[in-house]
């Protein structure tokens, strides 16, 4: 009986060292950081997109858009995602049931490749950033701004000093919260504000007496000039954090940017979805005057009373 040729050594597969253990893991942990990663730009994306239509269906309802071209929204990318996904799953695929059974040139080759394949995966998740950044509430951007909000020993600061007791107290509380709530609104992307849904919102819930103190504050505003009242109630407050001429420019810019020539109509604007976009209709026509007024566009009437404007390319 023949006896068997015994296999020489460099025959075998080589099995891939204990060492390469680790890297292996390495790559395991990589997918999975990916995969948390998508997760929280889809998430990201979601929430923009629920403020977004939360904008839409509270702006200026007294616009009248027609209800056909009002602020229609692109459809989601599906296919980018389940390309990215089905990738994932490729990778996932082979690491957990190929690569730790070739040999070490095999593996080092397939290695590199997937570490490769993973650094575009997380590029194109991320985009050139190379970071997903978290989006900040009005109320965390306050407190970068001001972080007595959140101390102890500033907790009197949410009730307010006695004006005849001593009015330098009085006065320096209204001019600190007016800087406040000011950049709350700027923050917010808020140009109109209802007191009583402000009143529940973060920093100015904890106020012992929220209707006086935003009351207060509210007045502050005014007379520094930065706001006005829109109803004799004074429920509702205008703030500007930009003034109108300031506005005038960014619009004019954006249509310039847009090339057209023909008129851009108020839902234009809003669908937009810039910081302009949500400003009340009766300060978008007045810009539109400003505009007309410096030669830089010229108003179109439209039916039932609605104006657009045609800009003037230089």
């Amino acid at each position: 009986m023949e006896k068997q040729r015994p296999q020489k050594e460099d025959e075998k597969p080589r099995e891939v060292p204990a060492e390469k253990d680790k890297e292996l893991k390495e790559l395991q942990e990589e997918l999975l950081r990916l995969r948390q990663l998508k997760k929280e730009r889809e998430l990201q994306e979601l929430e923009k997109q629920k403020k977004k239509e939360s904008s839409q269906v509270s702006n200026d309802i007294q616009d009248s858009l027609p209800s056909e071209s009002y602020l229609k929204e692109e459809p989601v990318e599906l296919e980018i995602e389940d390309e990215i996904e089905a990738r994932f799953a490729k990778i996932d695929d082979f690491l957990t049931s190929n690569l730790g059974t070739i040999d070490e040139k095999a593996y080092k080759q397939h290695a590199t490749q997937i570490e490769s394949e993973l650094q575009k995966l997380e590029k194109e998740i991320v985009g050139e950033t190379g970071l997903i950044e978290k989006e900040l509430s009005p109320y965390e951007k306050l407190l970068e701004s001001y972080p007595w909000l959140e101390e102890k020993r500033y907790e009197f600061m949410y009730s307010i000093p006695s004006k005849k007791q001593n009015l330098n107290d009085y006065l320096s509380w209204r001019r600190e919260w007016s800087k406040v709530f000011f950049d709350y609104a700027r923050y917010a992307i808020l140009h109109v504000i209802y007191v009583k849904q402000i009143a529940a919102e973060k920093p100015f819930a904890k106020f012992e007496d929220r209707a006086n103190c935003i009351r207060e504050i509210a007045e502050e505003l005014v007379s520094q000039g930065l706001a006005t009242f829109l109803t004799k109630k004074k429920e509702q407050l205008r703030i500007y954090w930009k003034s109108l001429d300031n506005w005038a420019n960014e619009i004019y810019n954006w249509a310039y940017d847009l090339g057209r020539l023909d008129p851009i109509m108020l839902f234009e604007i809003r669908g937009a979805q810039l910081e302009f976009s949500t400003l009340p209709k009766e300060d978008l026509e007045e810009i539109f005057k400003i505009l007309a007024k410096s030669k830089r566009a010229k108003i179109i009437k439209l039916e039932e009373g609605q104006l657009a404007f045609r800009i003037k390319l230089e």
